[in-house]
């Protein structure tokens, strides 16, 4: 036998308090002699031991009661003992919903949480027995990414093991609805599905009016285990956009960029650095402050005398969270700007 969630067996620990209420009751009793009362001796006798029966199987009951809710939430598993063909335990199907975005780079005294997401789904396909089913779902996989169940656990495990970070994802509402349909598909008795996240606000849902309605997609015995990686106050400041605002290109000729910066932690952020850098050579710098979840646009303006193509980007200061400390662009500019003119008449050019 084998307990998926093995950490509630620390609760048999609770066993312990009826005996230690027990044992507080008893009391010790100053014995009286009366000459008179002798006679009720024997039936004293009779009836102590009867209720000392009584208390010792009340004691007993309740140890029992505690041992047995501690252990059904330890979620008891008995491990597949094949005869003659058939199983001792119902067949399993479990998707595993694995959340590659950038925010689970954070990395804590365990490990950055994607790599802890990456050995507990190992675990837990250590403990499938042959016959189960199972699916890796990434919030990043597009529609054109065909996933089915398998029984090939090896495959899977090397699809987690060649799993990174992406720097766009998609959301969990899109990885829920996708192992809704991967389960209807499943025979199995057991339907199960875990989820790995930070549960970011922003990696939720798209829109929240593109909410489904999931009590259609899932029967009543499936199963939704979730594991949520916040070990820790996470300090991100992320530039969510970068653009340029002129529409013309030209040597010595002033650019307008703008980018946009938010503070996605609880802290204030005060005098923070957003730099600008030209070919890898710093054009310009500002500093700003931030309020919890505030956003602020942040312009440059600067004078070029480069010509030819040039790789233009904005960064700020390391935080938690390195993947949106950074945004690109690319223009060109030219040498000279052609101009062409139709004209009826060589002469109507002149001017």
């Amino acid at each position: 036998m084998i307990f998926l969630n093995p950490l509630v067996l620390f609760g048999l620990i609770a066993t312990s308090i009826p005996v230690l209420i027990h044992l507080l009751n008893l009391k010790k009793l100053k014995k009286i002699e009366f000459s008179t009362l002798a006679f009720l001796k024997e039936l004293q006798k009779s009836k102590i031991r009867k209720i000392k029966l009584k208390q010792w199987i009340l004691l007993a009951l309740r140890i029992l009661i505690i041992a047995f809710l501690v252990m059904s939430f330890a979620r008891p598993t008995l491990k597949t003992i094949s005869l003659g063909g058939t199983s001792s335990v119902a067949k399993t199907t479990a998707i595993l919903i694995l959340d590659d975005s950038f925010s689970m780079s954070v990395i804590s005294e365990k490990g950055s949480y994607f790599n802890q997401a990456k050995q507990v789904i190992k675990t837990i396909i250590s403990e499938l027995q042959e016959g189960d089913e199972i699916a890796l779902l990434k919030t990043s996989d597009r529609n054109d990414r065909e996933i089915i169940l398998t029984n090939n656990f090896s495959n899977v495990i090397k699809d987690l093991n060649d799993s990174e970070i992406k720097d766009r994802s998609g959301t969990l509402h899109n990885a829920i609805l996708k192992a809704g349909m991967l389960l209807s598909q499943s025979k199995n008795f057991n339907k199960e599905i875990y989820i790995f996240s930070d549960y970011q606000k922003s990696r939720m849902f798209e829109e929240e009016s593109q909410l489904s309605d999931l009590k259609d997609l899932f029967t009543e015995d499936t199963r939704l285990y979730n594991f949520k990686y916040t070990e820790k106050d996470v300090f991100n400041i992320a530039i969510t956009d970068f653009k340029i605002n002129n529409q013309i290109f030209q040597k010595n000729a002033t650019l307008d960029f703008s980018a946009t910066v938010k503070n996605e932690s609880e802290r204030t952020v005060s005098n923070g650095v957003i730099s600008l850098f030209i070919n890898g050579e710093r054009k310009a710098q500002q500093s700003f402050n931030l309020n919890s979840n505030e956003s602020n646009e942040i312009n440059f303006e600067i004078t070029l005398q480069n010509e030819g193509l040039l790789e233009v980007m904005t960064e700020i200061e390391d935080d938690d969270i390195l993947n949106d400390n950074r945004r690109y662009l690319s223009l060109y500019i030219p040498e000279f700007i052609n101009v062409l003119i139709f004209v009826d008449e060589d002469s109507d050019a002149e001017l």
